[in-house]
């Protein structure tokens, strides 16, 4: 039986790191951190590259990928990394606000309970 679990743990890790969900994540309080978490949403989203994408916060990507994107989009990119829901939701509302004419989100962000920390913002993409 042990052995029998220690196969399934192997498939799940193999099937995780198969998942388009990469992390490149930067940290900090808003102000520290929001000018290079808008060069960094502009790189990943440019309109030559990506056809569509959305803005998001989780704490844990890999789970909001398969459960909600994998069908949809590509690619999740993970931006940004914190213990602080304030602080991601901030920064969330505020790279939503500023590509409000060129993403896919319904609201402005804070669509519901995300659970506990860390949290992290995320841009899922198709190509």
């Amino acid at each position: 039986q042990r052995r029998r679990h220690e196969e399934w743990v192997a498939q799940i890790v193999d099937a995780m790191s198969d998942m388009p969900v990469v992390f490149d994540p930067v940290t900090g309080s808003p102000s520290q951190v929001i000018s290079t978490l808008l060069r960094k949403l502009s790189a990943y989203t440019r309109q030559d590259r990506v056809r569509r994408f959305k803005i998001g916060i989780t704490n844990d990507p890999h789970r909001r990928f398969s459960q909600a994107y994998s069908g949809d989009f590509d690619e999740m990119i993970v931006l940004y990394e914190t213990s602080s829901l304030d602080f991601v939701s901030t920064l969330e509302a505020d790279l939503v606000e500023h590509n409000w004419d060129l993403t896919e989100n319904i609201v402005g962000g804070g669509g519901g309970a995300i659970g506990e920390p860390p949290y992290f913002l995320y841009v899922v993409l198709r190509y």
